[in-house]
């Protein structure tokens, strides 16, 4: 038997549904979908104070040891660390991420960006905690375009920003560039500063992002984050065909075994059954 649930430190934390005020997020949605969308370099939004401050501050709390399941990537082009396994993730960030893997929030994303049928990761592939310590970076970069377990078409990102009281200085801030080249009279820039309790949305994986100064914190911090990616589904040709109503063999419905046998006997030659019932005849 598992232990109650006070003794886990969930006694004092909100459900996942109870995370986010929902009708408000939906309002939030319906209010700033022309803005999400027509947002330049591409479609992104920065939403501030969503989460109770208390929640984060214990996510931040919770960020697993160096012994958890981190990866490291250290190289010319990032400075990072992610954990992505929720098993070492304490009570609020695994409230928090189940809270933005839901339907509820699903259908948030879905109204706000104007994609359809999103579906959310329940293996954090490449997400969940992101932490860049001093000296650390992120090139610019197009992110991974498919979820190749699932294989899944990634759609969308979410990072949802830990960094109590940073200060500009530090660095941190998030590029978004256009596509074209960094030195174009055309080339556009937006830069979205990593703030505490903001929630940061955009289109991917077309998307030209990073934060390429090195942090600069003090010893002790990082620039810290939740991430989640959303997916859709690519067209499988002949799907819709291929859908049926579920059914109950039965009096007066469709006996599925009996059509199956009945076909089988219409495009299997006679010799085989012959064959079979020959063998079933020596046991």
């Amino acid at each position: 038997m598992s232990a109650p649930a006070a003794h886990l430190g969930y006694a004092h934390l909100p459900l996942p549904s109870q995370v986010l005020d929902w009708r408000a997020l939906n309002e939030i949605a319906d209010a700033r979908r022309d803005e999400y969308r027509a947002a330049q370099p591409f479609p992104h939004i920065a939403l501030d104070n969503l989460f109770s401050p208390d929640l984060l501050d214990q996510a931040i709390a919770e960020l697993p040891g160096a012994t958890a399941s981190w990866t490291t990537y250290d190289n010319k082009n990032e400075a990072k660390q992610v954990c992505s396994d929720a098993t070492v993730f304490g009570p609020a960030a695994e409230i928090v991420t189940h809270a933005l893997n839901s339907a509820p929030f699903v259908n948030f994303l879905e109204r706000l960006t104007g994609i359809e049928a999103l579906i959310p990761d329940p293996h954090l592939r490449a997400a969940g905690y992101m932490k860049v310590r001093p000296g650390g970076f992120l090139g610019l970069h197009y992110d991974f375009a498919t979820q190749k377990e699932l294989k899944l078409d990634r759609r969308i990102n979410a990072l949802l920003y830990l960094n109590r009281d940073w200060r500009s200085e530090w660095g941190g801030q998030l590029e978004l560039h256009s596509n074209d080249a960094l030195d174009a009279p055309s080339h556009q820039e937006k830069v979205v500063e990593p703030l505490f309790n903001r929630l940061l949305i955009f289109n991917t994986p077309n998307a030209l992002h990073g934060h390429r100064r090195a942090i600069q914190c003090p010893p002790g911090r990082a620039r810290l984050c939740l991430s989640w990616y959303y997916y859709t589904s690519p067209p499988v040709p002949g799907w819709a065909a291929r859908a049926k109503p579920v059914m109950f063999p039965g009096a007066g419905q469709f006996n599925w075994a009996r059509s199956a046998i009945l076909w089988a006997n219409r495009l299997v030659p006679p010799i085989l059954f012959d064959a079979v019932r020959a063998l079933r005849g020596k046991k």
